[in-house]
């Protein structure tokens, strides 16, 4: 809906002030800079204990680019991600800015899928309390959870055809985002009415990217009850899960180099079951496939001849989400704009969200008979 000033004023939500300022990854000391206010009116704002006037709030909305609707409550006040509350690989490798900006994007997506799911039907996610693993079990644990996925999702023991449409068909929402992964890594969100997965989107690697699906899978399904970014147990529990997903021991076992070592071998398993060379190695290890020595050797001589930027064996683009970019195509498809949807949910225009969470809408293929 369209609002003055005024009217917004009276309908401010801090929330959404906030994460709008982390979407733009700013500081509240800049943008008190950028409005002409001072840092502790930020904080105020932010915090609820102020209301902004009404032409403080058109500025705020002015200079963090958004709608002064967006700055308002939204009819459907879900619980928003945080970075506490998501499963982010390191904390070491990426500032505290870089992963609140992350989850504020993360934010806009999950508001987003309730907009659409008002008037869509997903696929539902149904969760499987069993599967829950203690973090600070041991990793063999998450091979026995793959493996019972795995049967419970029909996918008997060949290679998995397209990692992402598989737990998007599974009630799971995967995005990319409009920034670097070398600023934040893939993550995750479970703690909301319907998991997130988000990958960075300058991956180019086709067997890394089904490799991170897989690896947020895993704290979906086994983490969820408990949170915690970076839990170094947590992480080896989802890369074990991952592997296993991705080729059953069984099937690396039949496909593993016999006798004299043949690289070449584990080119065409990276071809058949899409899954990397190094993440041969490090599931071969956890099988007894390879001694940790002789998997350090391997890992060395791999970034010895530049293998651990680039592998050898075919280079295919990474897969692409679809769930979500149908559902808008469908959307359209009715006589419902993006825009429209947008709009009834304070969020931002049509162009703003398909260029800020990587959405290529189309309409759903027509099955004829």
């Amino acid at each position: 809906m369209k609002l003055d000033a005024r009217s917004a004023a009276a309908l401010f939500a801090p929330r959404k002030l906030t994460q709008a300022r982390q979407m733009l990854a700013i500081t509240r000391a800049e943008l008190a800079r950028r409005v002409g206010v001072s840092a502790a009116s930020i904080s105020q704002y932010e915090s609820g204990a102020m209301r902004p006037r009404a032409g403080t709030l058109a500025q705020l909305a002015l200079v963090l680019e958004v709608p002064i609707e967006f700055l308002t409550v939204s009819r459907l006040d879900a619980p928003l991600p945080t970075v506490e509350t998501s499963f982010f690989r390191s904390l070491r490798r990426t500032t505290q800015r870089d992963r609140e900006r992350a989850t504020a994007y993360a934010g806009l997506l999950a508001q987003l899928v309730a907009e659409i799911e008002r008037r869509v039907t997903f696929p539902a996610f149904t969760p499987t309390p069993d599967l829950a693993l203690d973090p600070d079990g041991e990793t063999e644990a998450a091979e026995v959870a793959a493996a019972r996925i795995r049967a419970l999702w029909e996918l008997d023991s060949e290679p998995l055809a397209h990692a992402i449409r598989l737990i998007e068909r599974h009630g799971v929402i995967v995005a990319r985002l409009p920034f670097s992964s070398s600023d934040v890594d893939a993550f995750s969100w479970a703690s909301g009415p319907r998991p997130l997965v988000l990958l960075g989107d300058d991956k180019r690697d086709f067997e890394r990217s089904r490799f991170d699906v897989c690896h947020e899978l895993a704290h979906i399904l086994l983490h969820a009850a408990d949170p915690e970014p970076a839990h170094p147990q947590m992480e080896r529990q989802a890369h074990r899960f991952s592997g296993a997903l991705l080729i059953p021991a069984e099937a690396l076992r039949d496909e593993w180099p016999r006798g004299r070592w043949d690289w070449n071998q584990m080119v065409r398993t990276k071809e058949r079951w899409g899954i990397s060379i190094a993440a041969q190695l490090l599931r071969a290890r956890d099988l007894g496939l390879l001694t940790a020595d002789s998997y350090v050797s391997k890992m060395k001589y791999m970034s010895r001849m530049g293998w651990r930027r680039r592998e050898p064996g075919p280079h295919r683009p990474p897969e692409k989400p679809d769930l979500l970019n149908q559902a808008i195509g469908l959307l359209e498809q009715s006589g419902t704009t993006l825009d429209t949807v947008a709009e009834e949910g304070n969020l931002l225009g049509r162009d703003v969200l398909i260029k800020r969470l990587c959405l290529t809408p189309r309409q759903p293929l027509r099955v004829d008979g």
